[in-house]
């Protein structure tokens, strides 16, 4: 989110973050029934729903005037930026960068704990997801094999 091609990703979130909770929520359950989870690391199906509406309650009484202000409200964190930002993507068009390391950051914890910790079977299924693309891809023979090999690194299959 902090890259200059974000911008407009940040300002649809800071922008959503105003919205009534419920219609949030609907489009995010249309997002989840769309099963974009083979585009985006880290899905809308890894939220808790009831924390994740108590959130959205909070940004809208809030009514964040800024992305800046948005992140300053106490429990907003990671997964709900994560979720507002692949929301506003596909509800505004507003990418995210490609570019961008807090688009990856913290998508699965962190081994000493922070932000949380390691959420292991999230972990797990984007190794999957990515093993799975790579092998359906059109690339040549060798170019998979280097990419599982380059996936190995991190998990073992």
């Amino acid at each position: 989110m902090v890259a200059s091609e974000a911008e407009s990703n940040r300002h649809a979130v800071a922008h959503l973050a105003k919205e009534k909770p419920e219609k949030i929520e609907a489009e995010a359950k249309n997002i989840v029934e769309c099963n974009l989870s083979s585009r985006h690391p880290v899905t809308l199906g890894d939220l808790n729903p009831r924390y994740f509406h108590k959130i959205l309650l909070k940004t809208y009484e809030r009514q964040p005037k800024n992305f800046q202000s948005l992140l300053e409200i106490e429990g907003v964190g990671p997964k709900t930026i994560r979720a507002l930002a692949l929301i506003a993507e596909l509800l505004y068009g507003a990418p995210i960068s490609t570019r961008d390391p807090a688009q990856y950051s913290f998508a699965h914890g962190g081994k000493d704990g922070y932000p949380y910790p390691v959420d292991r079977p999230n972990y797990d299924r984007s190794i999957e997801i990515m093993k799975r693309a790579v092998e359906q891809s059109r690339l040549g023979n060798q170019e998979i094999t280097n990419a599982i090999k380059r996936l190995q690194r991190f998990y073992q299959f």
